[in-house]
């Protein structure tokens, strides 16, 4: 994934729930503080948002391509 500007470069691959993982992962008190950060373009929730779509998608296609033993 490029360098993230904006939420709505991520918002095509985002999953129900990653509010809720964002929120923990930058120790924001709800899921609606960290969606705040989001739509303000906070870096640091930003950041955690691409890295939690990026495992993901890491995830998934490892699972798929039967490598995961």
């Amino acid at each position: 994934m490029e360098n993230v500007t904006s939420l709505e470069q991520l918002k095509p691959k985002m999953q129900m729930g990653d509010f809720d993982l964002v929120a923990e992962m930058i120790n924001a008190p709800s899921r609606e503080a960290a969606k705040m950060r989001l739509r303000r373009g906070d870096e640091q929730a930003l950041n955690a948002l691409k890295t939690l779509i990026e495992k993901r998608e890491s995830i998934v296609k490892e699972f798929q391509n039967g490598n995961n033993q």
